[in-house]
């Protein structure tokens, strides 16, 4: 029967979803101009087109690296490979001119892919094209960028939209890149409005697009904003659309597509279609059909005519086999595995006078004159319709409403202050002398580190988010990539701006840095280029690497390189050479070095050493400049330290710019590698592994054994009705609504009134879901579940499941007319969820057979139901075919998956099997705390949790349909062969699949039943009566239901089945079943699991280990980061350990190694939980554990005991190559002892970090918040660890956090398993290079020397040769403030003057120094005997004193030698060459008829005690003997006892016996992480007993 051309549309009907910018009114003339000579008709031809697909090979293989090759194809069995070569598409001819549409049909989506693609010019760079592609004639080619202008095309994906912008918002956009600059908002609007009208979607145009994580539009709506963002496009002419009815109901698929067609009609645009399983009303209003054959070849292209396809599918000879639909007219050959029908279609089809037709107007249009016209006449002839300015600016402002609506904006800012707060107040007001200094060196470090780490780590998920909008929108070519990335930049700085000046307002000034604006300022510039870079490297990353996962363990692996290099340790001159390189290539060096000039060029420290200053006592000042010179810093003096600032900060912000631009080079490289590729990689295993079960593989009888019983014959659920209550408006502040308008303002989304708010206000206090719904389902038939969107059809299924733990239930359900009894339900049902939520690392028959070990008794023959399942479900092709991970496009075919998923179920041999759509994530249940429904935590995480309204997904839902009849097939035979209940909920299925059901219950809105009876003539003829109207000998049954259901009110239609006679028979049908019930006793089942717990630990626990094994996110990108870091470590603290130095690299090495093993915490365990459930949409990780849990496989309990069990070969295989890679390398001690305990602490540290992470991926909803909260708790846990400050300059308010800190346990016990025990030598000589040694002891302000001093006291100690002071108890304090004072080193002053200026009075100046030593000697004087000293004229002093008189001759002042190779050298140097006094001279330091002298001679005699020489002198050589003994020091070293060290760090105590000792090694460290490991992994089972982040 030829097609029809369509009615004329209505004035509404007609609205032109393509035609944007042509309003009659004139309200919008801004339509981007074609050309000059712009051609009224279009005819878009295709010749011999070939798409060719390479296989795997890599040009980059050798012989050399070739066997490494094979060595991963056997990794542990596993033969990793991609498909053969292949022609995705091979020879297609046809042609479509303007205002036709052409439907593409296939059994193989990858060839109606690739042909999309090829004909929109949007191929990988990959794939290969052979043949033309004309336009009018004239041939295009892909580069031809004006090509993919006039020829958008829509992809079969959804999730590439920005989830913040609501749909006006997003259609805004799209139609501002394709409007000229001087387009009005007037304009632009009408076109937005027009468009969504036309797409149903103007009543959600408010509401955001959202994603798994944002609540947001429908699925069906999110496919409509696909289809319509790319048509807005002014230059369209062609439009290639892929599965754009997918999700959405039949009325809504034909109301799209009719709509499309109008459009192609009435405006001359074209449109190239491919649908997955349309109806014939649907495929009627094609004027093409093109249908490609599972080789990628075309067996038809011509009108939609039914005789002439039945002529061609079927043959003359057989066209009264048509009785479906046309879509199984066409497909019925490719279900033929052989290729012999097609082959023999094909055949017809180039033998035919469509094909014949076909090629002859091609060939005339190849042959009409073009009037001059080339190729580039005829697209647009801008590249962009808009100027870049234009461009720039609207690509900057969406990004700012995306960075002000993305929450991650907002938790920036508060980690900034955050840790601004916590930096600030444990370096709060550090002092200004050299334990000041060190803690400014571990403040400015954590600086470089902390801002590069972090503003990368949030820079990732962002970029990788918008990544795929990206693609899109420059595979559409919206803008330009320079415009894009260049608006990407600029308005990523203020945040990066802002959250600088944060963390630098908050702590600088509070820690103590130089207060000067300049400092400040250039300490804030150098946090601004940090951010930016940081932000820079996350950027280049997100372009070079195709997963996340991998750009996260790349990112913590380049960030801990530059900091180890960045000069903090070790310093620059101690990085080994052969690494040195690496420190002018990272920007951690540069700011570091920046900064510390910044802070210490020219600073003075004060000194706990001592000295004088003219006649005063005053600590001694060390200058900044040593300080830096002790760093190495600055790297190379070739500019005056500022200078070398400004080089610094220059070098950080050229980084930033240098990632940048690679980062802009590489996206566009990325696009081309990955986006809109069509490979499907696959792997096999060559022997899947036992799982457990017992028996060989071979094959078995299909037919019914023993196991598959009568019971029971049928399922009923009689009067059921299921409400759930509403929350009644509370009159106080409603914390939930309040947060919600917050939410919803800043994602721009109008606050609307949900169906609960409306209900409430209605007065009513709950909804209705079920209303009072009738079901008999009966053994060995199959019933098809339908009914309109928000009917109940999950809801029911889930209630008579068990499934509901919510709301009111009523109603019955009975087994063969007997209660349901819930402990034996589990045996006796399958419930297999249509999101093939299967385990990606394990082979079809290693999942069937895990699970038969599982559910089915130990006398079952499990090989054999395994067998028997794996025919039944034809995957006798796939039984050794890894599963893979769909969404990364790799792994089994979706067909084939849902066989799988089908397969699990049927394994453990139901009576029941349910095939539903999935069920939504969006709250947790806190089995713990059943009263918290209404608290503030369940508020909290209520808007953390992923969107509720996902895609809905049924058993056929994104299959074609020959992939889609092949499911139902094998569920039909199984139902057959094992005499099942099946029910299955089914959205539109195709006339074949719909009769394959024996049965049909359909629902409408609010749960009403209108139809429960066997389908064919009886629900034809009741849907028949309700529609007045004779059903159509070909229509779809299922589609004239849905269609006469629509039409009418749910009431009106349960009301009219009510009063049926099927009805009758129904409800006839249960009373006899529930009378029968009672005379019968159904059979003993055992409810209790099949194996003890032992036995689920150790299938868990096998299965677990051989995941984690193929598992590269958990496997080995864990292993390499730490083999390679290990090895970097190993060779940048490579060196003596003997040295003090050596012992503070030993340190620095360790912290740094703590970072390795948090690099697989943050970058594949926190995705492993993940990885291990196969979130191939918006579920993580916690339905595959809900799905088998509560199918009865294993206990939550056990789970978590076999993954603990299976990571411990992991974690010892990890410590293992951490220990040989690093251990030796640094130079650790090699007795046996300390090797054990290193060994043992390692494997511990490994284990518990890595269940830290597995604890965050557990108790968070998302691996958004496991990441964020994983991240903020290991950076804290790092400053807290004690080695950036110490535990003793930590604040006091700080100090619980070091004891609660699992790091600083793993540091501590790790450091002094290498410290104690051993003496390490500290070399003086290097460090005093160019001190006066002599003026650390007895310093003066006229830079005399010592000699100098003790002459002038031993001037006046000589003269007294008997002092007459009994008590001399007080004279060691008075000598040593008398030399550290400089009493008598003026020469210009005398004896006596120099006496009374330091121990009397000072006249106008201030207090002497050592007035209290003095007085407290007076205390003891007699002061009667000194009367008598002065008053005696003739006691003879002046001559007495001439005569003894001997100043000893002046000493050089000593400056210690310094040679950079030379050894030290064991020198005793003699402070003085003789006793002062003993080298008689004739100098007299005062006059002889000085009163003064003899005053201040009577007084000193009162002051010294008898024999005053030899006490005076025996203090003195004290004093020398000290000074000697630290020249000694200084020529020979010393040797630091590790215990000291361990000690400066409070990792040692002091004990009076023993000395400083550090014995915690063992029963404080270790048993400390041991406690810690031991709560998390307890905590870790609780989160999987208690928390699961699902709901039905």
């Amino acid at each position: 029967m030829a097609k029809t051309a369509p009615e004329p549309p209505t004035p509404e009907a007609s609205t032109a979803l393509l035609a944007v910018g042509d309003d009659d009114d004139g309200g919008n003339d801004d339509t981007t101009p074609l050309t000059k000579t712009m051609p009224e008709a279009y005819t878009l031809s295709f010749e011999n087109l070939s798409v060719h697909v390479p296989g795997r090979k890599k040009k980059w293989y050798s012989p050399i690296v070739r066997p490494f090759k094979y060595v991963a194809e056997e990794y542990m069995g596993l033969s990793v490979q991609e498909r053969d070569p292949l022609y995705a598409l091979n020879n297609i001819t046809g042609l479509l001119p303007s205002g036709e549409l052409c439907l593409v049909l296939g059994s193989d989506d990858g060839s109606k892919s690739t042909l999309l693609r090829a004909l929109s010019g949007r191929l990988s760079e990959q794939d290969k094209q052979v043949g033309t592609i004309a336009l009018n004639g004239l041939p295009m080619v892909e580069s031809y960028q004006g090509w993919r202008r006039i020829c958008p095309y829509v992809g079969p994906s959804d999730n590439d939209h920005a989830p913040v912008l609501t749909v006006k918002e997003t259609f805004e956009f799209a139609r501002r890149c394709t409007a000229k600059d001087g387009t009005s908002d007037a304009a632009i609007e009408q076109d937005v409005v027009r468009l969504m009208e036309s797409l149903g979607l103007d009543h959600v145009a408010d509401t955001v697009v959202g994603d798994e994580n944002l609540r947001g539009i429908s699925g069906g709506q999110k496919r409509r904003v696909t289809v319509g963002e790319m048509i807005l496009d002014g230059a369209c002419k062609f439009v290639c659309l892929e599965n754009i009815t997918d999700g959405l109901s039949s009325t809504d698929s034909v109301k799209l597509i009719q709509d499309l067609a109008n459009t192609c009609h009435n405006d001359g645009y074209s449109a190239f279609i491919s649908l997955l399983q349309p109806s014939d009303d649907m495929v009627e209003l094609f004027d093409k059909l093109m249908i490609l054959t599972n080789d990628g070849e075309m067996s038809y292209f011509g009108p939609v005519d039914r005789s002439v396809l039945r002529e061609i599918f079927l043959g003359t000879d057989n066209t009264d086999s048509d009785k479906g639909s046309i879509a199984d007219l066409v497909l019925e050959a490719s279900l033929d595995k052989t290729g012999e029908s097609e082959y023999e279609v094909k055949r017809r089809y180039d033998s035919s006078k469509t094909s014949q037709s076909c090629h002859e107007e091609i060939a005339q249009l190849r042959s009409r004159p073009h009037k001059g016209m080339g190729v580039l006449d005829i697209l647009p002839e801008d590249e962009y319709p808009n100027s870049f300015g234009y461009r720039f600016k609207l690509i900057s402002a969406r990004r700012v409403k995306l960075i002000f609506r993305n929450a991650v904006t907002f938790t920036r800012m508060f980690i900034a202050i955050l840790f601004g707060l916590v930096i600030g107040s444990l370096f709060a007001s550090t002092p200004n002398n050299l334990g000041g200094a060190l803690a400014k060196n571990g403040y400015i470090f954590l600086h470089c580190f902390i801002v590069l780490m972090l503003s990368a780590a949030v820079t990732l998920p962002s970029c990788f988010r918008e990544r795929a909008t990206l693609f899109k929108h420059r595979s559409a070519e919206f803008y330009d990539s320079k415009s894009s990335y260049i608006a990407l930049l600029l308005t990523d700085a203020p945040l990066s701006i802002l959250e600088a000046c944060l963390l630098a307002v908050v702590s600088y000034f509070w820690v103590g840095l130089r207060t000067g604006a300049g400092n400040f300022a250039y300490f804030l510039g150098m946090l601004i280029a940090l951010e930016c870079a940081g932000q820079a490297l996350g950027r280049l990353l997100c372009a070079l690497y195709r997963k996340q996962v991998t750009a996260n363990s790349m990112s913590s692996v380049i960030i801990l390189v530059f900091g180890t290099v960045g000069g903090f340790m070790p310093s620059f001159m101690s990085i080994p050479p052969i690494l040195r390189w690496l420190s002018w290539v990272t920007p951690v060096a540069y700011a570091f070095e920046g900064l510390m000039l910044n802070e210490f060029v020219d600073l003075k420290f004060e000194s706990d050493l001592m000295g004088s200053s003219g006649n005063q006592a005053a600590p001694i000042e060390i200058g900044g400049n040593n300080w830096l010179k002790g760093y190495e810093l600055p790297r190379s003096s070739f500019a005056d330290p500022t200078s070398i600032k400004v080089f610094d900060i220059f070098m950080v912000f050229l980084f930033a710019l240098v990632y940048d631009i690679l980062g802009f080079i590489f996206i566009e490289r990325t696009r081309s590698w990955y986006h809109h590729q069509i490979r499907r990689p696959q792997a096999t295993v060559k022997k899947s592994f036992g799982m457990g079960s017992s028996g060989t593989v071979g094959d078995s009888n299909v037919q019914e054994t023993d196991e598959t019983t009568s019971w029971p014959s049928s399922l009923i659920g009689k009067n059921i009705s299921y409400s759930v209550p509403l929350k009644k408006k509370s009159t106080g502040i409603n914390i939930r609504k309040m947060i919600r308008k917050v939410t919803v303002k800043l994602a721009g989304k109008k606050v609307t009134s949900s169906v609960n708010e409306d209900e409430e206000q209605a007065g009513h206090n709950s909804i209705v879901l079920l209303d009072h719904v009738d079901v008999h389902f009966r053994r060995g038939r199959m019933t098809c579940l339908m009914g309109t969107s928000g009917a109940g059809k999950t809801t029911l299924l889930d209630v008579m499941a068990g499934y509901k733990t919510g709301g009111t239930i009523s109603g019955e359900i009975l087994i063969d007319g007997r209660a349901k009894d819930p402990a034996t339900w589990k045996k006796i049902s399958g419930y297999a969820e249509q999101q093939d939520i299967l385990n990606p690392y394990l082979s079809v028959l290693e999942t069937l057979r895990f699970t038969a070990n599982c559910r089915l008794p130990k006398s079952a023959n499990k090989e054999e139901v395994i067998q028997r399942v794996i025919k039944l479900m034809d995957l006798d092709d796939w039984s050794d075919h890894i599963i893979g991970r769909e969404k990364d496009g790799e792994g089994l075919p979706k067909h084939a998956r849902k066989r799988v998923t089908i397969a699990v179920e049927l394994v453990a041999l139901p009576r029941i099997l349910f095939l539903v759509r999935q069920y939504c994530v969006n709250t947790t249940y806190f089995h713990m705390f059943p009263n918290v429904s209404t608290s503030c935590c369940r508020v909290a995480f209520a808007y953390m949790l992923p969107n509720p309204n996902p895609k809905q997904d049924e058993p056929t839902t994104g299959l074609g349909t020959t992939a889609a009849a092949s499911v139902m097939n094998a569920v039909r035979q199984a139902t057959d062969a094992m005499g099942l209940i099946t029910v299955a909920t089914i959205h539109q299925p195709s006339k074949s699949i719909f009769n394959a059901f024996d049965d049909v219950l359909l629902l409408t809105k609010g749960g009403r039943l209108c139809y429960m009876g066997e389908s064919g003539s009886p629900l034809l003829d009741h849907f028949g009566t309700l529609a007045n109207e004779n059903v159509p000998e070909q229509c779809n049954p299922a589609d004239f239901c849905l269609a006469v259901l629509g039409d009418m009110a749910p009431p009106d239609a349960q009301a009219a089945f009510d009063r049926s006679d099927v009805n009758k028979e129904l409800l006839k049908g249960i009373d006899d079943e529930f009378k029968s019930g009672r005379s019968s006793e159904p059979p003993a089942i055992a409810s209790e699991r099949p194996n003890s717990a032992f036995e689920e630990i150790w299938l868990l626990t096998k299965r677990q280990i051989i995941v984690q094994w193929r598992n590269p996110s958990y496997c080995f990108m864990r292993m390499a980061s730490s083999i390679i870091m290990s090895l970097f470590l190993g060779v940048l603290f490579f060196g003596d350990k003997s040295q003090l130095q050596g012992a503070v690299f030993s340190i620095g090495a360790i912290f740094f190694l703590v970072f390795v093993l948090v690099i697989p915490m943050q970058a594949t365990v926190v995705p492993l939980v993940e990885d291990r459930a196969v979130s191939f949409y918006s579920v993580k990780s916690w339905v595959v554990l809900y799905r088998e849990t509560v199918s009865g496989c294993y206990s939550r309990i056990s789970y978590g005991i076999g993954q603990l069990i299976a990571d411990q070969p992991f974690h010892a295989a990890n410590c293992l190559l951490m220990f040989v890679c690093f251990y030796f390398l640094v130079g650790f001690k090699l007795a046996w002892g300390e090797i054990g305990f290193f060994i043992l602490m390692l494997f511990l540290s490994n284990w518990v970090i890595q269940s830290m992470g597995q604890l965050y991926a557990l108790a968070t909803p998302n691996e958004e918040s496991a990441n964020g909260l994983g991240g903020l708790s290991v950076m804290l846990s790092v400053i807290l660890m004690g080695f950036l400050i110490t535990y003793a300059a930590m604040p006091h308010g700080w100090k619980w956090a070091y004891w609660m800190n699992l790091f600083h346990y793993i540091l501590q016990g790790l450091v002094t398993n290498e410290l104690a025990g051993s003496d390490y030598h500290l070399d003086l000589s290097k460090i005093l290079e160019g001190v006066n040694v002599d003026q650390m002891f007895a310093f003066d302000g006229g830079n005399k020397t010592q000699s100098e001093q003790l002459s002038s006291i031993f001037a006046l100690v000589s003269e007294i040769p008997d002092g007459t002071n009994p008590d001399s108890g007080k004279l060691p304090s008075f000598i040593d403030c008398t030399l550290k004072s400089g009493c008598f080193a003026d020469e210009q002053e005398t004896l006596s003057a120099g006496f009374i200026d330091c121990y009397l009075f000072s006249g106008l100046r201030s207090d002497p120094p050592c007035l209290n030593e003095f007085q407290d000697l007076m205390a003891t004087v007699n002061v009667t005997e000194v009367g008598k000293c002065i008053l005696d004229d003739d006691s003879g002093v002046g001559d007495h004193l001439k005569d003894i008189m001997s100043p000893v001759p002046q000493m050089e002042s000593f400056v210690v030698p310094f040679a950079e190779n030379a050894a030290p050298v064991s020198i005793h140097r003699q402070l003085f060459p003789g006793v002062p006094g003993d080298t008689p001279e004739n100098r007299i330091p005062e006059d002889q008829n000085d009163v003064s002298l003899d005053f201040v001679v009577c007084i000193v005699g009162a002051l010294l005690p008898t024999d005053a020489k030899n006490e005076v002198m025996d203090i003195v050589n004290d004093m020398l003997g000290i000074a000697g003994f630290v020249f000694d020091v200084i020529d020979q070293g010393i040797h630091v006892p590790g215990e000291l060290i361990l000690f400066v760090f409070g990792w040692a105590e002091f004990d009076l016996g023993e000395g400083f000792v550090a014995p915690f090694k063992w029963y404080y460290c270790m048993f400390s992480v041991a406690i810690f490991l031991a709560a998390i992994e307890i905590f870790k089972l609780l989160a999987l007993r208690h928390f699961v982040w699902t709901k039905r």
